[in-house]
């Protein structure tokens, strides 16, 4: 029985162009096609941004039912330099800016991707019109090696520390002292990440550099008893789309020699990576497929998404009582809804507010006027609901801050955007424009629907 290639475990999408156009994959095109090809993994490892994972996770979350062997994993593709790199030290053929590969085993481990993510960040500076992110070897051992076995790594692509060695080593007439820095730093890693937790990584290309590298870390993996996994370090999606990419890297910075370098960067099925490497035997491709597996298996599936929390403020005190509300019931039902069927004390505070606002003024005392704050109370209660938020806090702050504005001599401007179709808002004085009395129809919708988790604007 043959093994398929189980997913590559380094890919690159439309968030990797923060900082230079690299990729035109979207992410639900790369998981869509990893589960097309009949894989069961995938990895986002764009290049120093984790600004993916909500979009992802929430792909991953509309796919998983149908899909339950499917599993997909969060990461980072850093740049790995020395200690203390600046864009004052840095030296031109000395210092260079180490692609490295970190994935998260479990929420701990992207805490930490983050951690190393803002650290980065935090010292980046801009040479040649480019923003780099130096991470150092300092950051890891902080980070990762003092609480371990959250975070995997891996050794990346060509521009990865391992990969350029192993090349130095080999022109320079494979010299012993070459190859004690490669051993070296393969412990060193190891010791940070722990054992288990690092991989060599190999990948598909018929470079001669990309060969050289490939069969010298098989050669390592048996020598260090460090596993290696074949990646696609994919850039755009299938074979076909190589001009595509080709023609959007060079719009923006001119020529730039991409035909050869990104050649294999897409996503591959077994026949394909096969191909690729016909010099290893089957039982060498089949343990670079098991070593995939077992990082799937090590990596948990966690959440990153956090429930909408509103504070609940000193706000506007209401004159009304919960008897004066008990009045409305029969023109507006949604206000029976909410003083009886909540205990949250600002849905009560909001019913009262609006009973203050109708007692004031004797125009809005109209059907048509109770039908619509009922229609915006529905669609309140429906989206507090789906978001597991109280936009009645939402309502009665902003109408505080609102009074604040006032008090302090500050002018408001009558009405924004989509909140000016919304006539709760007028019945609050947060706006005011009453959209029952303008001309140009406006639509509650447009402010407030079920399906925003967003605070509203």
């Amino acid at each position: 029985m043959s093994v398929n290639y189980p997913g590559s475990l380094h890919n690159h999408t439309e968030y990797s162009n923060l900082r230079l156009r690299d990729a035109i994959v979207r992410p639900k095109e790369l998981i869509d096609y990893a589960i097309e090809l009949g894989q069961e993994v995938v990895a986002f490892t764009e290049h120093e941004t984790i600004s993916n994972a909500i979009k992802v996770e929430e792909y991953y979350n509309k796919i998983k039912e149908k899909n339950p062997n499917f599993k997909v994993i969060l990461g980072n593709e850093i740049y790995l330099c020395r200690d203390g790199l600046t864009g004052q030290n840095f030296e031109s053929g000395v210092d260079k800016y180490y692609h490295f590969i970190l994935l998260a085993k479990d929420a701990e481990g992207h805490r930490q991707i983050r951690e190393l993510s803002t650290r980065a960040w935090g010292r980046s500076y801009v040479t040649n019109k480019m923003r780099r992110v130096p991470t150092y070897y300092k950051d890891l051992i902080d980070i990762i090696q003092s609480n371990p076995g959250h975070v995997i790594g891996s050794t990346a692509c060509l521009g990865g520390f391992l990969d350029t060695k192993i090349l130095q080593w080999v022109t320079n007439g494979r010299k012993p002292e070459f190859y004690q820095q490669i051993i070296s730093w393969i412990k060193k890693i190891e010791k940070i990440f722990g054992k288990g937790n690092f991989f060599l990584e190999m990948q598909p290309s018929n470079s001669d550099e990309q060969i050289c590298v490939n069969k010298e870390i098989i050669k390592l993996s048996q020598i260090t008893d460090i596993p290696y996994i074949i990646t696609t370090d994919t850039h755009y999606l299938k074979k076909e789309d190589a001009f595509i990419h080709e023609a959007f890297l060079k719009s923006q910075d001119g020529d730039r020699e991409v035909a050869s370098f990104y050649a294999s960067t897409y996503l591959m099925g077994t026949e394909e990576i096969e191909k690729f490497f016909n010099y290893m035997s089957k039982e060498e491709l089949e343990l670079a497929y098991s070593n995939i597996i077992t990082i799937k298996n090590m990596c948990q599936d966690f959440s990153l998404l956090k429930p909408l929390k509103i504070p609940s403020l000193t706000t506007r005190i209401p004159k009304a009582t919960e008897e004066d509300v008990k009045i409305f019931y029969d023109y507006i039902p949604f206000l029976k809804t909410f003083m009886e069927d909540s205990d949250y004390e600002d849905d009560h505070k909001l019913c009262k507010l609006i009973i203050d606002k109708l007692n004031e003024d004797e125009r809005l005392r109209t059907k048509e006027s109770y039908d619509e704050i009922n229609d915006n109370l529905r669609i309140t209660w429906v989206s507090s609901n789906v978001n597991k938020a109280h936009w009645s806090s939402y309502f009665v702050n902003l109408q505080k801050i609102i009074d604040v504005c006032w008090e302090a001599g500050t002018l408001v401007g009558p009405g924004r955007g989509s909140g000016v179709g919304f006539y709760l808002l007028y019945i609050l004085d947060i706006i005011q424009i009453n959209p029952m009395w303008e001309s140009t129809k406006t639509f509650s919708w447009r402010f407030l629907n079920p399906n925003r988790v967003s605070v509203l604007d």
